[in-house]
């Protein structure tokens, strides 16, 4: 996989990402070394420092490089700040330290959770007619080609087609069907290509500053969304027929 980011305008997005990384370990160690401070098992702990140490360097490996993979290993540490939550007195001081880890990964995970750094794309769904995307008019310095969003979330999105785009280039985005009087203009931000026969995957921002485009995307992710629940219950009835 080729991935690209627009790493000047999302500057602000990273340098966020980078400092909760830490963050989360950081509070993990101090509530290990409280809770150690309390029983005493120091070689214990000196061998959860360098677990947890090694544990991070791979987590921001996975996470420069925008891996999908780093999901399950972020839900496992996740689940380790919740286990060990549970365990400690409540408002002791490892109680603190480690409810400040788990809320630091939530916002993590909220400020990851968009199309610009993971696009869903329902690769598993093979049959084009309940894939949740949406056939779309890209236009680009009046060249006008067919692509599809693949994802909505967020104020951004994930832009499907064959054409080779410059990150930073604005695109003028016009869904068909019932919505075709829409148009939006959107920023690329990121840029994926999984292999070769496939599109490119852009993580696009749309441009809502204009009177009256905020309340119509609000509308058109109504719309998305009335969609993907649509093709969902085709999809169910055609199964049970």
């Amino acid at each position: 996989m080729k991935l690209s980011l627009n790493k000047l305008k999302l500057k602000q997005e990273i340098d966020r990402t980078e400092v909760l990384n830490w963050g989360i370990f950081f509070f993990l160690l101090l509530g290990l070394f409280y809770e150690t401070l309390h029983d005493g098992e120091w070689f214990s702990f000196i061998f959860m420092v360098l677990v947890i140490a090694g544990y991070a360097l791979f987590l921001r490996r996975l996470l420069q490089s925008l891996y999908y993979s780093f999901w399950t290993f972020f839900g496992v540490l996740g689940i380790y700040s919740l286990f060990k939550l549970c365990q400690q007195p409540l408002l002791s001081m490892n109680f603190v330290a480690f409810l400040a880890a788990s809320v630091l990964i939530g916002i993590q995970c909220y400020s990851l959770w968009t199309p610009i750094f993971y696009p869903i794309v329902s690769w598993w769904e093979y049959d084009f007619r309940y894939r949740d995307d949406l056939k779309v008019q890209v236009t680009y310095n009046d060249e006008k080609v067919e692509g599809r969003l693949t994802d909505l979330r967020r104020g951004a999105g994930c832009v499907a087609s064959f054409r080779d785009y410059k990150l930073g280039e604005y695109l003028e985005l016009e869904p068909f069907d019932e919505v075709a009087s829409m148009k939006f203009r959107a920023e690329i931000m990121s840029k994926r290509k999984y292999s070769v026969g496939r599109p490119f995957n852009y993580g696009v921002r749309f441009v809502l500053e204009e009177d009256g485009v905020e309340s119509l995307f609000k509308n058109f992710v109504k719309f998305w969304r009335s969609e993907r629940k649509l093709k969902q219950k085709k999809k169910f009835k055609n199964e049970q027929a």
